[in-house]
């Protein structure tokens, strides 16, 4: 239980960065569709993040985007989102949000909502987060400009659409045959897997052999003598590195000449861009452990 409980914390403060798959509005915070998360707070000021109509003269309504990424239709992803004005027709292949998921009101008098769904397995890449800024006019950094709702900013970030849970990773299958040179199943050539062997001949060993101890040497002999000053060997037992020598391989060695084949390789400098998406990691498996 205890267990469970910890690894429900870390997996909270991990990114989710699976696609979504669904997307509602509501008028109520409390009234958030089961499944789904509202999205409460904007991205740039932290207040607010409310999409409805403002007036002084009627009655102010209220709007929140809630976003899923388990629910909906199985295995489609949300590819694109796009704010259209009131009259203008939805692109082919592209769902209306224009009512609200609790109090079934009609979300806004003058804009609307679409967003594209496709099946995962068309596309590298979809919506992962979906963000509201009430003062930024444009995409902040690492996000698409979706459109303008009530002077309000809604913007969207893409990610790899393969971390939908809905499809975990597939895992070669296991052969049944036995060898006779094996622990274990033969497994194939998959690189996930490695195939154990029973030491003997025909197994794998170390490549070159163990090297030989060194002859006695007699205690007036300058070896011993720089030995025992040093205090790295005794005089009456090896520690099990005698005969391996200690020294730096000759191509990190500088020199004056010109014919070194060893250049000190030159360090790329990259922008926090490119690192985000040289090393970014989807935490697919451990959230499969919830």
């Amino acid at each position: 239980m205890l267990k469970s409980s910890v690894q429900s914390k870390i997996l909270k403060t991990l990114p989710d960065d699976r696609p979504i798959t669904a997307i509602q509005i509501v008028e109520n915070l409390d009234k958030c569709p089961r499944g789904f998360y509202p999205i409460c707070k904007t991205y740039d000021q932290d207040s607010d993040a409310d999409l409805g109509e403002k007036s002084i003269f009627k009655g102010s309504t209220e709007r929140f985007l809630c976003l899923s990424k388990t629910e909906g239709i199985p295995n489609f992803v949300v590819q694109e989102v796009i704010v259209l004005n009131e009259k203008t027709v939805p692109p082919k292949g592209f769902s209306l949000l224009n009512r609200t998921a609790d109090s079934q009101q009609k979300a806004w008098k003058k804009k609307q909502l679409c967003y594209r769904l496709v099946n995962q397995k068309e596309l590298k890449t979809a919506i992962t987060d979906i963000i509201v800024c009430s003062r930024l006019k444009k995409a902040p950094t690492g996000f698409s400009f979706a459109g303008e709702i009530n002077g309000v900013t809604v913007c969207y970030k893409m990610g790899n659409s393969e971390s939908n849970p809905n499809s975990p990773p597939d895992r070669p299958p296991k052969s049944s045959s036995l060898n006779s040179n094996n622990v274990y199943p033969a497994l194939g050539n998959d690189d996930d897997y490695e195939i154990l062997r029973t030491p003997g001949p025909g197994g794998y060993g170390p490549i070159r052999p163990a090297p030989k101890p060194p002859a006695p040497i007699s205690p007036a002999h300058p070896a011993l003598q720089h030995q025992m000053s040093t205090h790295t060997l005794g005089n009456s037992s090896y520690s099990g590195l005698e005969g391996v020598p200690f020294t730096v391989n000759p191509k990190f060695l500088v020199s004056g000449s010109n014919n070194n084949p060893f250049q000190v390789p030159k360090i790329k400098i990259k922008t926090m861009q490119q690192i985000l998406t040289e090393y970014d990691y989807p935490f697919t498996i451990e959230r499969q452990l919830q």
